[in-house]
């Protein structure tokens, strides 16, 4: 084992939890061995809701499944009082400081590398199975899938805001009454069941030998390119739905599964059930929305303008798409152009665009539609967002309702190729309801069988057009098959304990 690298980490899953008996017989063997007289039945601080040995099983399983990813990967924590706020809403296993304790005994024991982290630094301590460990973990039996059937309670619809902690902004849960925002319980109801049929699918890349991407991205603060790992787990898939700065009408997006940390090219062989997809999004919606809710017709392109600067006419569509997004989101032309660099690749033209060059485009894009120019740069998104949050909603609870897995990315939504026609239906009638009947352009790159059935049926002279052979294919690779089988046989075996 290399010595810990502290970016190559995650926190710590407070509700990592199994009820499958290996767990608790791995739980018991680790316990028994080492932990049993540091920490005796009715002991100081053993309190039912977060007694130690409750603790230690979320501490042990994570570490565990940190160890099945990547026998490197640490995990962060906290290490002093601070780092342990009671908020019962967001910590259903009543994780406290005595988690403290525990991590230490498990140091002294042997059972942990550990790398110390301070409060100056900004870092967390990282902890990771060390080989003693490792080897306890190499008899036990126990699965990913056994260990992802219960998230126990957990809070899934959150209320944020920022905060400052140690003098550095942070995103922070906000607690909440139920009675606080009429929905709530119907919303925390859906997503729950949404959750629970996410959990039950297969949904992975057929072209990848291990469940694992890795992203290159620009690191601002090292100022450097680094990689991401994002792993195409069971373990991955859990969705909540997030409002922003503490406030029930802004934001209320779904966030959460990791075909929202990939880039599209890698959505496109995503299969769920081992079935090919297709990804639908809405044209413009920020756009259009701000048109539609003024009651009028939304614009089919809205980023189309006369060309201003040395750019084809697609690479300029293309910039102005990005800008107006950005303005969108920014409480300000400056933070505007400043976004819209950050979000273009390094060394590109684009990204040495000067505030001058984009302010042109930005007021010629203002002209193009008056009637929504009083909206860029006024931070109007997070509003949109609790808009695109509502059609999202809409669009999950009708496939779930019959069963059907759908994959939310914000504004588009990946289906099984056969259900491409339905969610184009879905998706036109969720925009409608918000929009007094208008609708908003969807695009789709591919195309789906029930579409290729539904053109014949209207056409049967010109079927040739729509060739079954469009349909995304990919080879599938060794690993996948070996993943796809074990996860079958998991549903076949899961409800025998």
């Amino acid at each position: 084992m290399t010595e810990i690298n502290p970016h190559h980490s995650r926190p710590l899953d407070v509700h990592r939890w199994s009820s499958h008996p290996e767990a608790a017989k791995l739980r018991d063997t680790v316990w028994n061995q080492y932990f049993v007289e540091a920490f005796p039945e009715g002991g100081k601080g053993n309190k039912a809701k977060s007694e130690p040995k409750k603790q230690f099983k979320v501490l042990l399983l994570d570490l565990y499944v940190a160890w099945l990813d990547d026998p490197e990967l640490s995990v962060g924590l906290g290490m002093t009082k601070s780092a342990y706020r009671e908020n019962p809403r967001y910590n259903a296993l009543f994780i406290s400081a005595k988690m403290i304790d525990v991590v230490n005994q498990a140091y002294e024991a042997g059972l942990l590398d550990k790398k110390t982290g301070t409060e100056s630094s900004g870092q967390t301590t990282r902890i990771r199975a060390s080989a003693k460990l490792a080897a306890i973990f190499n008899e036990t039996d126990l699965t990913l899938f056994d260990l992802t059937e219960e998230q126990p309670n957990q809070e899934v619809i959150v209320l944020s805001n920022y905060d400052y902690i140690n003098d550095k902004k942070k995103r922070i849960q906000v607690d909440y009454q139920d009675t606080d925002f009429e929905p709530i319980e119907s919303m925390r109801q859906q997503l729950q069941e949404y959750n629970t049929l996410l959990w039950r699918t297969f949904i992975d890349i057929p072209t990848r030998e291990e469940p694992v991407l890795e992203q290159p991205y620009w690191d601002k603060k090292a100022g450097e390119i680094k990689v991401r790992r994002v792993k195409l787990s069971q373990d991955n898939k859990f969705v909540r739905r997030i409002f922003y700065r503490a406030d029930w009408n802004l934001g209320g997006r779904f966030h959460g599964g990791w075909w929202q940390s990939i880039k599209e090219d890698w959505r496109k062989p995503i299969h769920i059930n081992d079935e090919a997809t297709i990804e639908q999004d809405y044209s413009g919606l920020h756009i259009n929305l701000l048109y539609g809710l003024q009651g009028l017709e939304p614009q089919r392109d809205p980023y189309t303008l006369d060309n201003l600067l040395d750019f084809t006419d697609a690479e300029q569509r293309k910039i102005v798409k990005g800008l107006a997004l950005m303005g969108i989101n920014a409480k300000s032309p400056k933070a505007a152009f400043s976004a819209f660099r950050q979000d273009q690749q390094t060394g590109s033209v684009e990204k040495s665009l000067k505030d001058k060059q984009l302010e042109l485009l930005l007021e010629a894009f203002k002209e193009k539609h008056p009637a929504i120019a009083d909206s860029i740069c006024t931070d109007k998104g997070v509003e949109l967002m609790k808009v695109d949050g509502r059609i999202t909603a809409r669009v999950i609870n009708h496939f779930t309702k019959k069963n059907i897995p759908v994959l939310t990315v914000h504004d588009s939504y990946i289906t099984q190729e056969h259900h491409s026609g339905e969610l184009r239906r879905v998706m036109n009638d969720a925009v409608a309801e918000e929009l007094n009947s208008f609708k908003i352009n969807v695009d789709q790159e591919g195309v789906g069988s029930d579409q290729i059935q539904a053109f014949k049926n209207m056409d049967r002279a010109n079927t040739l057009d729509y060739s079954y052979e469009a349909i995304p294919s990919y080879k599938r690779t060794e690993g996948y098959n070996k993943r796809l089988k074990r996860h079958n046989e998991w549903l076949l075996t899961k409800n025998n304990y």
